[in-house]
């Protein structure tokens, strides 16, 4: 992952020197690889989202993991599990601590909360099945409608980025997770503070210049910034299993 130098008189443009920076570190973005998604799984995206929010990649890798296990050896496809999917698979575990316990043996809380990662998603999925949302194709109809972002932020614990990295999950191009890593390398090769907002505006117009969708710029940095080099669902996806 070695750190590149970059000297900030060569340009004042703090846009100009990511594009360049990412130029030198990340290569032809034909070999970045395709970005996460489960296009056909609102219950993965769920799942990916809120276990993505300040954890580690490992821990979300096992989380996918078992999830799958179990959907396939009750005879399901979790490559296409609903939001109802998801919840009904909860209840049968007698709620949230339960599917905790037995299903992802995941017991991590929401940021600045102590609620599990699992209590958010139930009522985040509840919210979105109540105003008609229920799979991906859905939710990517309705990527844009605030009333739709809010039904899902509604649970203390999921904020801005994980109602993104929600839809970048689902399959909608345009957006941008900025988490610490990224806004840390943008930081790095500007010499800049990078606020959520700037790292948003500074990764659309490098991503827009480069002829890329801005999630994939976006996993790009990611995996050259991680220190184990593999996004949260690299090894679980159909999409990055080469």
């Amino acid at each position: 992952m070695g750190a590149v130098s970059y000297d900030p008189l060569m340009t004042d443009d703090p846009t100009q020197r990511v594009l360049r920076a990412v130029r030198s570190d990340l290569g032809d973005p034909a070999t970045w690889g395709a970005p996460v998604e489960m296009r056909d799984s609102l219950a993965l995206c769920a799942l990916n989202s809120a276990h993505s929010l300040r954890a580690g990649s490992t821990s979300v890798r096992r989380v996918l993991r078992r999830y799958r296990d179990h959907r396939l050896a009750a005879g399901a496809d979790p490559e296409r599990d609903s939001g109802p999917d998801l919840l009904a698979v909860i209840d049968a575990a007698g709620g949230p601590a339960g599917f905790s316990d037995e299903v992802t043996r995941n017991h991590s809380k929401l940021p600045r909360t102590k609620r599990l990662r699992a209590e958010g998603i139930y009522e985040a999925l509840t919210n979105l099945e109540a105003i008609g949302i229920t799979t991906t194709a859905q939710l990517r109809e309705r990527a844009e409608d605030d009333e739709a972002q809010w039904a899902w932020r509604r649970p203390k614990g999921l904020g801005p980025l994980s109602w993104q990295y929600l839809l970048m999950n689902a399959g909608v191009g345009s957006l941008t997770k900025p988490d610490v890593m990224i806004r840390r390398y943008l930081g790095r090769v500007t010499g800049q503070k990078i606020s959520v907002a700037l790292a948003t505006e500074l990764l659309t117009e490098v991503a827009r210049e480069l002829g890329v969708e801005v999630r994939a710029l976006d996993r790009a940095i990611w995996l050259h910034e991680s220190p184990t080099g593999a996004s949260p669902a690299s090894t679980t996806t159909k999409e990055e299993t080469a």
